[in-house]
Protein backbone atom coordinates (compact mmCIF):
# COMPACT_ATOMS: atom_id res chain seq x y z
CA UNK A 1 0.00 0.00 0.00
CA UNK A 2 1.48 3.34 -1.09
CA UNK A 3 1.50 6.31 1.25
CA UNK A 4 -0.73 9.18 0.24
CA UNK A 5 1.20 12.39 -0.51
CA UNK A 6 1.16 15.10 2.13
CA UNK A 7 -1.18 18.05 1.61
CA UNK A 8 0.60 20.70 -0.43
CA UNK A 9 -0.22 24.27 -1.38
CA UNK A 10 1.07 25.76 -4.63
CA UNK A 11 0.94 29.45 -5.52
CA UNK A 12 1.26 30.17 -9.24
CA UNK A 13 1.86 33.65 -10.65
CA UNK A 14 0.68 33.49 -14.27
CA UNK A 15 2.79 34.96 -17.07
CA UNK A 16 5.55 35.77 -14.60
CA UNK A 17 8.33 36.10 -17.24
CA UNK A 18 6.24 38.95 -18.70
CA UNK A 19 5.57 40.43 -15.26
CA UNK A 20 9.31 40.38 -14.47
CA UNK A 21 9.94 42.64 -17.47
CA UNK A 22 7.72 45.31 -15.96
CA UNK A 23 5.56 45.20 -19.11
CA UNK A 24 1.94 46.27 -19.21
CA UNK A 25 -0.20 43.12 -19.36
CA UNK A 26 -2.79 45.01 -21.42
CA UNK A 27 -0.25 45.23 -24.26
CA UNK A 28 0.68 42.43 -26.63
CA UNK A 29 3.95 41.17 -25.15
CA UNK A 30 5.80 37.88 -25.55
CA UNK A 31 8.93 36.46 -23.94
CA UNK A 32 11.13 34.25 -26.12
CA UNK A 33 13.78 31.61 -25.55
CA UNK A 34 16.33 30.32 -28.03
CA UNK A 35 18.21 32.09 -30.78
CA UNK A 36 17.64 32.88 -34.42
CA UNK A 37 15.05 30.71 -36.15
CA UNK A 38 14.69 28.63 -32.97
CA UNK A 39 13.17 31.43 -30.92
CA UNK A 40 9.95 30.26 -29.30
CA UNK A 41 7.34 31.89 -27.11
CA UNK A 42 7.71 30.79 -23.46
CA UNK A 43 5.23 33.29 -21.99
CA UNK A 44 2.89 35.99 -23.24
CA UNK A 45 0.54 38.64 -21.86
CA UNK A 46 -3.25 38.13 -21.73
CA UNK A 47 -3.62 40.62 -24.59
CA UNK A 48 -1.27 38.59 -26.78
CA UNK A 49 -3.03 35.38 -25.80
CA UNK A 50 -6.37 36.89 -26.82
CA UNK A 51 -4.88 37.50 -30.27
CA UNK A 52 -3.96 33.81 -30.58
CA UNK A 53 -0.35 33.78 -29.36
CA UNK A 54 0.52 30.57 -27.52
CA UNK A 55 3.52 29.04 -25.79
CA UNK A 56 5.79 27.12 -28.14
CA UNK A 57 4.97 29.23 -31.20
CA UNK A 58 7.71 30.53 -33.42
CA UNK A 59 8.19 34.27 -33.34
CA UNK A 60 7.09 34.78 -36.93
CA UNK A 61 3.87 32.80 -36.33
CA UNK A 62 3.14 34.85 -33.22
CA UNK A 63 3.77 38.12 -35.09
CA UNK A 64 1.48 36.99 -37.88
CA UNK A 65 -1.35 36.60 -35.34
CA UNK A 66 -0.45 39.75 -33.40
CA UNK A 67 1.29 42.29 -35.69
CA UNK A 68 1.81 44.74 -32.79
CA UNK A 69 3.49 42.09 -30.63
CA UNK A 70 6.50 43.27 -28.62
CA UNK A 71 9.03 40.47 -28.23
CA UNK A 72 11.69 40.23 -25.50
CA UNK A 73 14.45 37.71 -24.86
CA UNK A 74 14.05 35.74 -21.65
CA UNK A 75 16.19 36.82 -18.68
CA UNK A 76 16.00 34.16 -15.96
CA UNK A 77 18.20 36.13 -13.57
CA UNK A 78 15.83 39.10 -13.85
CA UNK A 79 12.89 36.79 -13.18
CA UNK A 80 14.58 35.52 -10.00
CA UNK A 81 15.19 39.10 -8.82
CA UNK A 82 11.61 40.11 -9.52
CA UNK A 83 10.27 37.03 -7.73
CA UNK A 84 12.26 37.63 -4.55
CA UNK A 85 9.74 40.13 -3.07
CA UNK A 86 6.97 37.58 -3.70
CA UNK A 87 8.91 34.92 -1.78
CA UNK A 88 9.53 37.32 1.10
CA UNK A 89 5.84 38.21 1.26
CA UNK A 90 4.84 34.54 1.22
CA UNK A 91 7.27 33.71 4.02
CA UNK A 92 5.42 36.18 6.24
CA UNK A 93 2.44 33.82 6.00
CA UNK A 94 4.19 30.45 6.40
CA UNK A 95 7.74 29.26 6.89
CA UNK A 96 9.48 26.59 4.83
CA UNK A 97 8.54 28.06 1.47
CA UNK A 98 9.88 26.12 -1.52
CA UNK A 99 10.80 27.90 -4.76
CA UNK A 100 10.11 25.54 -7.66
CA UNK A 101 11.00 28.26 -10.14
CA UNK A 102 10.39 32.02 -10.41
CA UNK A 103 6.62 32.35 -10.53
CA UNK A 104 5.86 29.08 -8.70
CA UNK A 105 5.91 28.46 -4.92
CA UNK A 106 5.01 25.43 -2.82
CA UNK A 107 4.74 24.60 0.87
CA UNK A 108 3.38 21.89 3.11
CA UNK A 109 -0.18 22.93 3.93
CA UNK A 110 -0.92 20.84 7.02
CA UNK A 111 0.65 22.96 9.78
CA UNK A 112 -0.15 26.44 8.38
CA UNK A 113 -3.75 25.37 7.64
CA UNK A 114 -4.28 24.50 11.29
CA UNK A 115 -2.90 27.88 12.34
CA UNK A 116 -5.13 29.89 9.99
CA UNK A 117 -8.26 27.82 10.57
CA UNK A 118 -8.34 25.63 7.47
CA UNK A 119 -6.87 25.18 4.03
CA UNK A 120 -9.17 27.68 2.34
CA UNK A 121 -8.34 30.36 4.89
CA UNK A 122 -4.62 29.69 4.40
CA UNK A 123 -4.98 30.00 0.63
CA UNK A 124 -6.88 33.29 0.90
CA UNK A 125 -4.33 34.80 3.30
CA UNK A 126 -1.41 33.81 1.06
CA UNK A 127 -3.15 35.06 -2.09
CA UNK A 128 -3.93 38.43 -0.48
CA UNK A 129 -0.41 38.79 0.90
CA UNK A 130 1.14 38.15 -2.52
CA UNK A 131 -1.29 40.65 -4.07
CA UNK A 132 0.30 43.38 -1.95
CA UNK A 133 3.52 43.04 -3.96
CA UNK A 134 3.65 45.51 -6.85
CA UNK A 135 4.92 44.68 -10.31
CA UNK A 136 7.38 46.80 -12.22
CA UNK A 137 4.45 48.34 -14.12
CA UNK A 138 2.76 49.40 -10.87
CA UNK A 139 0.12 46.67 -10.77
CA UNK A 140 -0.36 43.88 -8.25
CA UNK A 141 0.95 40.32 -8.45
CA UNK A 142 -1.93 37.92 -9.13
CA UNK A 143 -1.54 34.39 -7.78
CA UNK A 144 -3.60 31.27 -8.31
CA UNK A 145 -3.74 28.97 -5.28
CA UNK A 146 -4.15 25.19 -5.43
CA UNK A 147 -4.23 22.73 -2.53
CA UNK A 148 -4.20 18.97 -3.04
CA UNK A 149 -2.44 15.72 -2.19
CA UNK A 150 1.04 16.43 -3.53
CA UNK A 151 2.70 19.28 -5.41
CA UNK A 152 1.75 18.03 -8.89
CA UNK A 153 -2.02 18.04 -8.42
CA UNK A 154 -1.86 21.27 -6.40
CA UNK A 155 0.13 22.97 -9.17
CA UNK A 156 -2.41 22.00 -11.83
CA UNK A 157 -5.27 23.12 -9.57
CA UNK A 158 -3.55 26.51 -9.10
CA UNK A 159 -3.72 27.02 -12.87
CA UNK A 160 -7.51 26.65 -13.02
CA UNK A 161 -8.71 29.36 -15.47
CA UNK A 162 -10.85 32.10 -13.98
CA UNK A 163 -10.56 30.86 -10.38
CA UNK A 164 -10.75 33.81 -7.96
CA UNK A 165 -10.71 31.58 -4.88
CA UNK A 166 -8.26 28.83 -3.89
CA UNK A 167 -8.98 25.56 -5.70
CA UNK A 168 -8.98 22.75 -3.16
CA UNK A 169 -8.89 19.07 -4.09
CA UNK A 170 -10.19 16.99 -1.23
CA UNK A 171 -7.88 14.35 0.31
CA UNK A 172 -7.76 11.26 -1.86
CA UNK A 173 -9.29 13.06 -4.85
CA UNK A 174 -6.15 14.00 -6.80
CA UNK A 175 -6.31 11.02 -9.19
CA UNK A 176 -9.94 11.73 -10.13
CA UNK A 177 -9.17 15.42 -10.58
CA UNK A 178 -6.22 14.72 -12.88
CA UNK A 179 -7.99 12.03 -14.93
CA UNK A 180 -9.50 14.26 -17.69
CA UNK A 181 -6.29 16.18 -18.38
CA UNK A 182 -3.94 15.34 -21.27
CA UNK A 183 -0.68 13.65 -20.37
CA UNK A 184 1.28 16.78 -21.23
CA UNK A 185 0.24 18.38 -17.91
CA UNK A 186 2.48 15.88 -16.12
CA UNK A 187 5.53 16.96 -18.11
CA UNK A 188 5.65 13.68 -20.01
CA UNK A 189 8.31 13.51 -22.76
CA UNK A 190 7.03 14.07 -26.28
CA UNK A 191 8.18 10.61 -27.39
CA UNK A 192 6.19 8.90 -24.62
CA UNK A 193 3.09 10.99 -25.30
CA UNK A 194 3.32 10.11 -29.01
CA UNK A 195 3.55 6.38 -28.31
CA UNK A 196 0.66 6.45 -25.84
CA UNK A 197 -1.43 8.50 -28.28
CA UNK A 198 -0.89 5.82 -30.94
CA UNK A 199 -2.05 3.24 -28.40
CA UNK A 200 -5.20 5.25 -27.71
CA UNK A 201 -4.07 6.42 -24.26
CA UNK A 202 -4.60 10.18 -24.45
CA UNK A 203 -5.59 11.22 -20.93
CA UNK A 204 -4.08 11.00 -17.47
CA UNK A 205 -6.95 8.80 -16.33
CA UNK A 206 -6.47 6.27 -19.13
CA UNK A 207 -2.76 6.12 -18.35
CA UNK A 208 -3.40 5.72 -14.61
CA UNK A 209 -5.73 2.79 -15.35
CA UNK A 210 -2.90 0.78 -16.94
CA UNK A 211 -1.36 -1.92 -14.71
CA UNK A 212 1.79 -0.62 -13.02
CA UNK A 213 3.72 -3.76 -13.97
CA UNK A 214 2.89 -3.37 -17.65
CA UNK A 215 3.95 0.29 -17.56
CA UNK A 216 7.26 -0.62 -15.93
CA UNK A 217 7.94 -3.37 -18.47
CA UNK A 218 7.14 -1.19 -21.48
CA UNK A 219 8.32 2.29 -20.48
CA UNK A 220 10.88 1.69 -17.72
CA UNK A 221 11.63 3.94 -14.77
CA UNK A 222 10.48 7.08 -16.58
CA UNK A 223 7.07 5.54 -17.22
CA UNK A 224 6.77 4.36 -13.62
CA UNK A 225 7.38 7.87 -12.27
CA UNK A 226 4.78 9.37 -14.60
CA UNK A 227 2.36 6.57 -13.71
CA UNK A 228 2.67 7.54 -10.04
CA UNK A 229 1.86 11.15 -10.90
CA UNK A 230 -1.15 10.04 -12.96
CA UNK A 231 -2.48 8.16 -9.94
CA UNK A 232 -2.28 11.28 -7.79
CA UNK A 233 0.94 10.27 -6.04
CA UNK A 234 4.09 12.33 -5.74
CA UNK A 235 7.29 11.02 -7.20
CA UNK A 236 8.45 10.12 -3.71
CA UNK A 237 6.57 9.64 -0.43
CA UNK A 238 6.95 12.35 2.24
CA UNK A 239 10.23 12.30 4.16
CA UNK A 240 9.97 10.38 7.40
CA UNK A 241 12.88 12.17 9.10
CA UNK A 242 14.69 15.48 8.97
CA UNK A 243 18.04 15.71 7.19
CA UNK A 244 21.05 14.78 9.22
CA UNK A 245 23.32 17.71 10.05
CA UNK A 246 26.46 16.04 8.73
CA UNK A 247 25.02 15.81 5.21
CA UNK A 248 25.14 19.59 4.81
CA UNK A 249 28.25 20.98 3.08
CA UNK A 250 29.77 24.40 3.57
CA UNK A 251 32.77 26.53 2.63
CA UNK A 252 34.34 29.47 4.46
CA UNK A 253 35.86 32.09 2.18
CA UNK A 254 39.30 33.29 3.21
CA UNK A 255 39.49 36.05 2.20
CA UNK A 256 35.73 36.71 1.89
CA UNK A 257 34.32 36.79 -1.65
CA UNK A 258 33.66 40.34 -2.82
CA UNK A 259 32.07 39.27 -6.12
CA UNK A 260 29.63 36.54 -7.11
CA UNK A 261 32.02 34.64 -9.42
CA UNK A 262 33.98 32.80 -6.67
CA UNK A 263 30.72 32.09 -4.82
CA UNK A 264 29.23 30.45 -7.90
CA UNK A 265 32.39 28.42 -8.50
CA UNK A 266 32.40 27.20 -4.87
CA UNK A 267 28.67 26.40 -5.15
CA UNK A 268 29.50 23.96 -7.96
CA UNK A 269 32.13 22.22 -5.84
CA UNK A 270 29.81 22.05 -2.83
CA UNK A 271 27.04 20.61 -5.00
CA UNK A 272 29.39 17.84 -6.16
CA UNK A 273 30.28 17.08 -2.51
CA UNK A 274 26.60 17.11 -1.56
CA UNK A 275 25.73 14.64 -4.34
CA UNK A 276 28.62 12.37 -3.32
CA UNK A 277 27.59 12.42 0.35
CA UNK A 278 23.95 11.63 -0.42
CA UNK A 279 24.92 8.83 -2.80
CA UNK A 280 27.24 7.27 -0.21
CA UNK A 281 24.36 7.25 2.29
CA UNK A 282 21.93 5.81 -0.27
CA UNK A 283 19.76 8.91 -0.05
CA UNK A 284 18.35 11.60 -2.32
CA UNK A 285 16.84 14.95 -1.43
CA UNK A 286 13.75 16.59 -2.84
CA UNK A 287 14.83 20.11 -1.92
CA UNK A 288 18.11 21.83 -1.08
CA UNK A 289 18.62 24.92 1.01
CA UNK A 290 21.22 27.50 -0.08
CA UNK A 291 22.55 29.66 2.76
CA UNK A 292 24.93 32.58 2.31
CA UNK A 293 26.36 34.66 5.15
CA UNK A 294 28.32 37.90 4.86
CA UNK A 295 31.13 39.20 7.08
CA UNK A 296 28.63 41.49 8.85
CA UNK A 297 26.42 38.52 9.78
CA UNK A 298 23.66 39.05 7.22
CA UNK A 299 22.16 35.72 6.12
CA UNK A 300 20.17 34.68 3.05
CA UNK A 301 18.50 31.25 3.11
CA UNK A 302 16.26 29.86 0.39
CA UNK A 303 14.86 26.42 -0.43
CA UNK A 304 15.08 25.26 -4.05
CA UNK A 305 13.49 22.16 -5.55
CA UNK A 306 16.20 19.61 -6.24
CA UNK A 307 14.17 16.83 -7.93
CA UNK A 308 12.73 17.49 -11.40
CA UNK A 309 9.57 16.10 -13.01
CA UNK A 310 11.24 12.81 -13.97
CA UNK A 311 12.93 12.12 -10.64
CA UNK A 312 16.32 13.46 -11.71
CA UNK A 313 18.34 16.00 -9.78
CA UNK A 314 19.72 19.44 -10.34
CA UNK A 315 23.24 19.34 -11.72
CA UNK A 316 26.10 21.10 -9.99
CA UNK A 317 25.79 23.87 -12.57
CA UNK A 318 22.05 24.13 -11.86
CA UNK A 319 22.60 24.57 -8.13
CA UNK A 320 25.32 27.14 -8.76
CA UNK A 321 22.96 29.06 -11.04
CA UNK A 322 20.32 29.16 -8.31
CA UNK A 323 22.91 30.40 -5.83
CA UNK A 324 23.70 33.25 -8.23
CA UNK A 325 19.99 34.06 -8.61
CA UNK A 326 19.55 34.06 -4.85
CA UNK A 327 22.47 36.42 -4.22
CA UNK A 328 21.38 38.75 -7.00
CA UNK A 329 17.80 38.90 -5.74
CA UNK A 330 18.92 39.34 -2.12
CA UNK A 331 21.15 42.27 -2.91
CA UNK A 332 18.53 43.92 -5.09
CA UNK A 333 15.79 43.53 -2.47
CA UNK A 334 17.69 44.65 0.61
CA UNK A 335 19.88 47.39 -0.87
CA UNK A 336 22.81 45.07 -0.14
CA UNK A 337 25.89 47.08 0.89
CA UNK A 338 28.73 46.63 -1.57
CA UNK A 339 31.57 46.31 1.04
CA UNK A 340 29.91 43.29 2.70
CA UNK A 341 31.48 40.25 1.03
CA UNK A 342 30.28 36.67 1.43
CA UNK A 343 32.09 34.77 4.19
CA UNK A 344 30.20 31.45 4.22
CA UNK A 345 28.24 29.37 1.72
CA UNK A 346 26.28 26.32 2.84
CA UNK A 347 24.11 23.73 1.06
CA UNK A 348 21.61 21.88 3.24
CA UNK A 349 19.67 18.85 1.87
CA UNK A 350 15.99 18.96 2.81
CA UNK A 351 13.33 16.24 2.77
CA UNK A 352 15.53 13.17 2.46
CA UNK A 353 14.20 10.01 0.83
CA UNK A 354 15.71 6.70 -0.22
CA UNK A 355 17.58 6.89 -3.51
CA UNK A 356 15.84 4.44 -5.84
CA UNK A 357 18.32 5.15 -8.61
CA UNK A 358 17.78 5.76 -12.32
CA UNK A 359 17.15 2.84 -14.64
CA UNK A 360 19.88 2.32 -17.19
CA UNK A 361 19.39 1.29 -20.78
CA UNK A 362 19.93 -2.34 -21.82
CA UNK A 363 23.15 -1.79 -23.76
CA UNK A 364 24.88 0.58 -21.34
CA UNK A 365 24.38 3.53 -19.02
CA UNK A 366 22.50 6.57 -20.22
CA UNK A 367 23.87 8.83 -17.52
CA UNK A 368 27.15 10.69 -17.97
CA UNK A 369 29.62 9.65 -15.24
CA UNK A 370 29.88 12.20 -12.43
CA UNK A 371 33.62 12.65 -13.00
CA UNK A 372 32.97 13.70 -16.61
CA UNK A 373 30.27 16.13 -15.49
CA UNK A 374 32.54 17.64 -12.85
CA UNK A 375 35.36 18.08 -15.35
CA UNK A 376 33.05 19.75 -17.88
CA UNK A 377 31.61 22.08 -15.24
CA UNK A 378 35.10 23.04 -14.06
CA UNK A 379 36.11 23.98 -17.60
CA UNK A 380 32.92 26.03 -17.91
CA UNK A 381 33.75 27.84 -14.69
CA UNK A 382 37.18 28.75 -16.08
CA UNK A 383 36.37 29.50 -19.73
CA UNK A 384 32.66 30.35 -19.78
CA UNK A 385 29.31 28.64 -20.19
CA UNK A 386 29.66 28.14 -23.95
CA UNK A 387 33.13 26.57 -23.74
CA UNK A 388 31.89 22.98 -23.30
CA UNK A 389 29.12 21.73 -25.54
CA UNK A 390 27.58 18.51 -26.77
CA UNK A 391 26.29 17.69 -30.23
CA UNK A 392 22.60 16.86 -29.99
CA UNK A 393 20.10 15.73 -32.62
CA UNK A 394 17.34 18.33 -32.78
CA UNK A 395 14.49 19.27 -35.11
CA UNK A 396 15.04 20.70 -38.57
CA UNK A 397 14.87 19.92 -42.27
CA UNK A 398 18.46 19.73 -43.45
CA UNK A 399 21.18 17.53 -41.92
CA UNK A 400 23.04 20.60 -40.72
CA UNK A 401 19.94 21.95 -38.94
CA UNK A 402 19.36 18.62 -37.20
CA UNK A 403 22.64 18.80 -35.26
CA UNK A 404 23.06 21.53 -32.66
CA UNK A 405 25.83 22.47 -30.24
CA UNK A 406 24.19 22.64 -26.82
CA UNK A 407 26.16 24.03 -23.83
CA UNK A 408 26.91 21.44 -21.19
CA UNK A 409 24.13 21.22 -18.62
CA UNK A 410 21.43 22.50 -20.98
CA UNK A 411 18.94 20.66 -23.13
CA UNK A 412 17.77 21.56 -26.65
CA UNK A 413 14.33 23.09 -27.11
CA UNK A 414 11.98 20.09 -26.84
CA UNK A 415 9.09 21.98 -28.44
CA UNK A 416 11.32 22.89 -31.39
CA UNK A 417 12.46 19.28 -31.76
CA UNK A 418 8.92 17.91 -31.80
CA UNK A 419 7.55 20.48 -34.24
CA UNK A 420 6.35 19.22 -37.63
CA UNK A 421 9.14 19.51 -40.21
CA UNK A 422 7.67 18.81 -43.65
CA UNK A 423 10.44 17.91 -46.06
CA UNK A 424 12.84 16.86 -43.30
CA UNK A 425 15.53 14.30 -44.07
CA UNK A 426 14.55 10.84 -42.85
CA UNK A 427 16.72 8.54 -40.77
CA UNK A 428 19.27 7.06 -40.82
CA UNK A 429 21.34 10.21 -40.58
CA UNK A 430 24.04 10.68 -43.26
CA UNK A 431 27.62 9.79 -42.38
CA UNK A 432 29.15 13.00 -43.78
CA UNK A 433 27.74 16.54 -43.72
CA UNK A 434 29.95 19.18 -45.37
CA UNK A 435 30.40 22.46 -43.54
CA UNK A 436 29.13 24.14 -46.70
CA UNK A 437 27.10 22.31 -49.38
CA UNK A 438 29.26 21.26 -52.34
CA UNK A 439 28.21 22.62 -55.77
CA UNK A 440 27.30 19.90 -58.27
CA UNK A 441 25.71 19.43 -61.69
CA UNK A 442 23.01 16.82 -62.30
CA UNK A 443 22.81 15.74 -65.95
CA UNK A 444 20.59 13.40 -67.91
CA UNK A 445 21.78 10.87 -70.52
CA UNK A 446 22.04 13.67 -73.13
CA UNK A 447 24.29 15.74 -70.84
CA UNK A 448 21.44 18.22 -70.32
CA UNK A 449 20.95 19.68 -66.80
CA UNK A 450 18.12 18.00 -64.89
CA UNK A 451 15.40 20.39 -63.68
CA UNK A 452 12.47 20.04 -61.27
CA UNK A 453 8.98 21.27 -62.15
CA UNK A 454 6.49 22.97 -59.80
CA UNK A 455 4.86 19.57 -59.26
CA UNK A 456 8.17 18.11 -58.07
CA UNK A 457 8.79 16.14 -61.26
CA UNK A 458 12.15 15.65 -62.99
CA UNK A 459 12.67 16.87 -66.53
CA UNK A 460 14.55 13.59 -67.23
CA UNK A 461 16.06 10.72 -65.26
CA UNK A 462 19.51 11.67 -63.90
CA UNK A 463 22.44 9.82 -65.47
CA UNK A 464 25.51 11.76 -64.36
CA UNK A 465 26.67 13.87 -61.41
CA UNK A 466 29.52 16.31 -61.97
CA UNK A 467 31.22 16.72 -58.60
CA UNK A 468 34.47 18.63 -58.04
CA UNK A 469 35.32 18.39 -61.75
CA UNK A 470 34.63 14.62 -61.98
CA UNK A 471 31.76 13.08 -63.92
CA UNK A 472 30.34 10.07 -62.05
CA UNK A 473 27.57 7.81 -63.25
CA UNK A 474 24.23 7.52 -61.42
CA UNK A 475 23.11 3.93 -60.80
CA UNK A 476 19.84 4.81 -59.02
CA UNK A 477 17.88 7.68 -57.51
CA UNK A 478 14.91 8.54 -55.29
CA UNK A 479 12.81 11.70 -55.25
CA UNK A 480 12.64 14.56 -55.72
CA UNK A 481 10.83 15.92 -52.66
CA UNK A 482 9.76 19.54 -52.83
CA UNK A 483 9.34 21.34 -49.52
CA UNK A 484 9.29 25.05 -50.24
CA UNK A 485 7.47 27.04 -52.92
CA UNK A 486 8.09 30.57 -54.09
CA UNK A 487 5.29 33.11 -54.57
CA UNK A 488 5.91 33.73 -58.27
CA UNK A 489 3.02 33.14 -60.72
CA UNK A 490 4.71 30.07 -62.15
CA UNK A 491 4.56 28.39 -58.74
CA UNK A 492 8.04 26.98 -59.15
CA UNK A 493 9.63 25.05 -56.32
CA UNK A 494 12.16 27.01 -54.37
CA UNK A 495 13.78 23.96 -52.80
CA UNK A 496 13.76 20.25 -53.50
CA UNK A 497 15.80 17.25 -52.44
CA UNK A 498 16.64 13.92 -54.00
CA UNK A 499 19.02 11.04 -53.42
CA UNK A 500 21.35 9.62 -56.05
CA UNK A 501 23.33 6.40 -55.81
CA UNK A 502 26.64 6.77 -57.63
CA UNK A 503 28.52 4.10 -59.49
CA UNK A 504 31.25 4.18 -56.81
CA UNK A 505 28.74 3.13 -54.12
CA UNK A 506 28.17 6.49 -52.43
CA UNK A 507 24.71 7.96 -51.96
CA UNK A 508 24.44 11.74 -52.30
CA UNK A 509 21.71 13.88 -50.76
CA UNK A 510 21.23 16.66 -53.32
CA UNK A 511 19.33 19.87 -52.73
CA UNK A 512 18.05 22.21 -55.44
CA UNK A 513 18.15 25.92 -54.56
CA UNK A 514 17.83 28.82 -56.99
CA UNK A 515 18.01 26.38 -59.94
CA UNK A 516 21.39 25.06 -58.74
CA UNK A 517 22.18 21.61 -57.33
CA UNK A 518 24.40 21.13 -54.29
CA UNK A 519 25.50 18.12 -52.25
CA UNK A 520 24.04 18.53 -48.76
CA UNK A 521 25.18 15.21 -47.27
CA UNK A 522 26.80 11.90 -48.17
CA UNK A 523 25.81 8.38 -47.14
CA UNK A 524 28.82 6.07 -47.35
Amino acid sequence: MEARPARALVAWCPDFPVTALGADLDEQVAVLSGEGARRRVVACSPAARAAGVRRGQRLRDAQRLAPELRAFARDEAAEARAFEPVVVAAEQVAAGMEVIRPGLLALSARGPARYYGGERALGVVLRDRIAQVETGAGGAIVAGIGIADGVTAAGIAARTPGADEPVIIEPGGSAAYLAPFPLSVLGAPVELVTILDQLGVRSVGRFAALPAGDVAGRFGAEGVLLHRLARGLDLRPPASRRPAEDLAVEHEFDPPAETDQPVVFVAKMLAARLHAGLSAAGLACVRVGIEAETVSGRVSYRLWRHADATGGRLSSAGLAQRAAWQLDGWRTREAYPVPDPVALLRLVPDQLVLDTGIQQVLWGAEEVPDRVARAAERVQALLGHESVARLRIVGGRSPAEMIARVPWGEEPDAEHDSAPWPGAVLRPAPSTVPVEPIPADLLDARQVPVEVSGRARLSAPPAWVVLEGREIGVSGYAGPWGYERSWDPAGRLRRARMQCRLADGRVLLLVLEASAWRVEAIHQ
